[in-house]
């Protein structure tokens, strides 16, 4: 079974500032599982946390109230932005791809592991698409970028921080501090200076 945590951090030009980009540095990047339900149905289970930076003050985006929750039947029917996970034989792959329908600035480009795979929809892209890591049983993996939007109401340029953390569980009980009390085992980051 496969555990993952989308955290979404968003902040405007006013937060540009260092004072500002000192209170993100502490913004945790991981929480609790405290709300998640007892029984489910599916192989994965996806937990959405989306916060707005306001000054030096992190609110849940009023929206969504910081919470959403959904459950999968197989990995093959997860959605996330810029990742993809296959299962393998010994777990799964997770591989980060640019994906320029759904980010922001600026565009990731590098090596990509399917530039000659004309099955591939990024068969012949100028894009990173790497393998990340391959998580085994019970090890725990994280991946973190950032990006530059512009909002499509106001025309102004904002931007965000993402980390995703991933557990392949042993079984379907876990505790709700999974999170926060180890170390990942892995980590991938695209981090790019944001103007």
């Amino acid at each position: 079974m496969l555990l993952v945590q989308e955290i979404s951090l968003s902040w405007g030009k006013r937060e540009r500032g260092s004072a500002y980009a000192r209170a993100r540095a502490e913004f945790p990047a991981a929480c609790s599982l405290d709300k998640l339900p007892e029984a489910f149905h599916g192989d994965v289970i996806v937990h959405r946390l989306d916060f707005m930076q306001k000054e030096t003050m992190f609110q849940p985006l009023p929206r969504s109230d910081g919470y959403r929750l959904q459950i999968f039947s197989s990995v093959q029917d997860l959605n996330l932005t810029n990742l993809s996970v296959q299962a393998d034989m010994e777990g799964y792959e997770v591989t980060f791809f640019y994906d320029a329908r759904r980010s922001g600035r600026p565009a990731r480009r590098g090596h990509n592991k399917d530039y000659r795979n004309m099955d591939s929809p990024l068969y012949r892209h100028d894009v990173v698409n790497e393998t990340a890591f391959s998580l085994g049983r019970g090890q725990y993996g994280r991946v973190i970028w950032n990006e530059r939007k512009i909002d499509c109401d106001t025309g102004e340029w904002y931007y965000q921080w993402h980390v995703v953390n991933l557990v392949h569980c042993l079984d379907k009980i876990w505790k709700a501090d999974i999170f926060l009390t180890g170390r990942p085992d892995y980590e991938y980051r695209q981090v790019a200076a944001l103007r």
